[in-house]
């Protein structure tokens, strides 16, 4: 085994030691372990194609594990700015969640900002919950074959589904990891996930996800 992709291995063997059931944190902080897959590719020469599913283990009590399916469909304005938007479902222990998204790209030089609109039907909820999220990542190569990236992800209530609640931010996402080609058409990425999310009269709530996400380019 060459040092590279040792020093991934030991990556990936430290994040599943970390995923460890969360009983002896407190009541605001968890650990989680997502596990991801992406298809993305040209279904034309100005339009991009992407699918990518989930499934996500968490701590009961901070929710049911969940299952996540998306499609989303771009286009290319030019080489740096995309319009697109598309369909996802999510499945959260036994309650069901629709969601449309519309979203902005502007990619250049491993920068990479998204504005994202969503409409999130929930099974039960009093109405459509309305939320924007704002990402910005960076990815940048430190070898010939695996880079690495970060991002911060901000999310943002603008009508909650519950009827009486408050809107504002919901939640930050903060990522850091490596994304390692394993063949011109598939890469590995193993990533640590910092989650704030915020909380109507209680502490914010802390979680800690380790995840692996693959890629697959068409």
């Amino acid at each position: 085994m060459t040092r590279m992709p040792m020093r991934i291995a030991m990556l990936l063997a430290a994040m599943l030691v970390a995923w460890q059931p969360s009983k002896a944190l407190a009541d605001n902080e968890d650990t989680q372990f997502w596990l991801a897959g992406f298809v993305r590719g040209k279904v034309s020469d100005e339009i991009y194609l992407t699918i990518d599913t989930s499934q996500r283990w968490r701590d009961p009590v901070f929710g049911a594990d969940q299952q996540t399916v998306r499609v989303t469909l771009e286009q290319s304005l030019n080489n740096t700015v995309r319009l697109g938007g598309g369909v996802s479902w999510f499945q959260t222990g036994t309650v069901g969640e629709a969601r449309l998204h519309q979203q902005f790209r502007y990619s250049k030089d491993g920068l990479d900002l998204r504005a994202r609109f969503e409409q999130r039907w929930f099974e039960g909820a009093d109405q459509v919950e309305l939320r924007l999220r704002q990402r910005v990542q960076y990815t940048h190569p430190v070898g010939k074959k695996i880079k690495a990236l970060a991002s911060s992800e901000w999310f943002g209530i603008i009508q909650p589904r519950r009827a009486g609640r408050a809107a504002g931010t919901e939640q930050v996402r903060n990522i850091i990891g490596v994304a390692l080609e394993l063949n011109p058409s598939l890469e590995i990425q193993p990533t640590y996930m910092l989650q704030i999310t915020l909380r109507e009269n209680r502490s914010d709530a802390i979680s800690h996800v380790p995840q692996v996400t693959l890629n697959y380019k068409f």
